[in-house]
């Protein structure tokens, strides 16, 4: 067994919503959305790598001053609110940089809807810095991890084997 068959079939017993048939559809509204702390953020590329809706991409040049390559941000609407990317981070990677949010506490504060079927112009991915960052308003909303605590030695031997191939 594999690192993210884990991820999947631990997500599954924990009820997170099912990954659609093809990439970029939704099912339904999210009950919550991920965003990535952009200082946290090593731009690693598993995130992106494993996102079933493909709703993850590296931020333009310059969105994060003083970094060369730029970290990766959620194309928040597009978001099905698997949890992927958040176990992806903390348990691939360590980084532990995305957490979710409740998708009504994103519409207000970014005064936006979030629905069950993406825009026809979809929302470029942007920092959000000041508040899913650390030290942002927001930060301490998020949700990391549902199933870190869960794993058992096995599963821990797995992660620790795939994290050290890279």
């Amino acid at each position: 067994m594999s690192a993210i068959e884990i991820i999947k079939r631990r997500l599954k017993e924990d009820r997170i919503p099912e990954t659609p048939d093809e990439v970029g559809q939704k099912k339904k509204r999210p009950r919550e959305v991920a965003f990535m702390d952009v200082n946290l953020c090593f731009p690693c590329g598993k995130c992106p790598e494993f996102c079933p809706v493909q709703c993850i991409e590296y931020l333009a040049p310059g969105s994060v001053p003083g970094r060369g390559v730029q970290p990766v941000q959620n194309r928040f609407q597009e978001c099905i609110g698997c949890y992927i990317c958040v176990e992806v981070c903390a348990l691939l990677t360590d980084y532990d940089a995305v957490r979710m949010y409740d998708s009504s506490l994103v519409e207000e504060v970014l005064g936006v809807k979030i629905t069950d079927t993406p825009g026809p112009e979809p929302i470029a991915a942007e920092p959000y810095e000041e508040y899913f960052s650390e030290g942002g308003e927001y930060r301490h909303l998020g949700k990391g991890s549902r199933i870190r605590e869960k794993m058992n030695a096995e599963e821990r031997a797995i992660f620790a084997r795939e994290r050290v191939r890279g």
